[in-house]
């Protein structure tokens, strides 16, 4: 995986590494955010705006094609009623519905089948122009989401910019490029890929350790509170976060 690639190159030092903080060295990032651009497909969480298939096996005539997630993150299924869809994977979705619908049907074999996913977006918050979630089409680099928040107050400290990623449902990555680097040419290769809900965080100072990594991060998804639905919420589930930043400044 590339996370542990990552780790691999961290290791090389122990001794210098606090316990709370993991750092990279700038060689291994650009592997990092390359390998790490697309989910896996069990990785997909279902957002609101998503279109699914309720497929039911042996009772046929209970199937709901082209079902909308709604702006509440939920959906609505007959005898059942509305149910939260946004924010768990189609298996899980598969299972909490199977549960409900046992308790009224003999042998519930559901599956739940993504029909069309919503707009994609990326969130760019902290210290830029225009902060907030932005639509694209196939693909959007890092410098571009920026661009699109309107570029950077000069209270940014760009150099220390974080981008915030879910992989999976309970873990959360942060990991620290240099986006100032990347404009001014010396670190283009590092001008990656986003993937879809990710969210660019500029700060206004550098995040240090991983209990500052989790603090903004708390802090930074309650605003745009459509990120709780667009999987960001963890409901019940310990999470578990992952910081890495740059060793340059110490």
């Amino acid at each position: 995986m590339a996370l542990g690639l990552l780790a691999a190159a961290c290791s090389s030092n122990p001794a210098k590494r606090p316990a709370d903080t993991s750092f990279y060295d700038r060689e291994d990032l650009g592997s990092f955010l390359r390998e790490s651009a697309e989910p896996q497909h069990n990785d997909y969480i279902i957002s609101i705006g998503d279109r699914i298939d309720v497929v039911f096996m042996y009772h046929t005539d209970l199937t709901t094609r082209d079902v909308v997630v709604r702006s509440d993150g939920r959906i609505s299924l007959p005898h059942l009623g509305d149910v939260m869809a946004a924010g768990q994977r189609p298996m899980e979705l598969d299972s909490i519905l199977t549960v409900h619908f046992a308790e009224i049907l003999r042998q519930p074999d559901i599956s739940v089948i993504i029909r069309k996913s919503a707009d994609k977006l990326v969130y760019v918050l902290g210290e830029v122009q225009q902060p907030g979630g932005f639509d694209f089409d196939q693909t959007i680099s890092l410098v571009q989401s920026i661009a699109l928040a309107g570029g950077i107050k000069s209270s940014a400290k760009l150099n220390r910019t974080v981008v915030i990623r879910r992989e999976g449902m309970a873990r959360i990555v942060g990991v620290e490029v240099d986006v100032k680097a990347i404009m001014k040419g010396e670190m283009i290769q590092n001008d990656f890929m986003l993937r879809q809900n990710d969210i660019i965080y500029v700060p206004k100072k550098g995040l240090n350790s991983l209990a500052e990594f989790i603090e903004t991060f708390e802090s930074v998804i309650r605003p745009p509170i459509d990120l709780y639905y667009r999987g960001w919420e963890i409901r019940n589930i310990q999470k578990s976060y992952e910081f890495f930043r740059d060793r340059l400044d110490e």
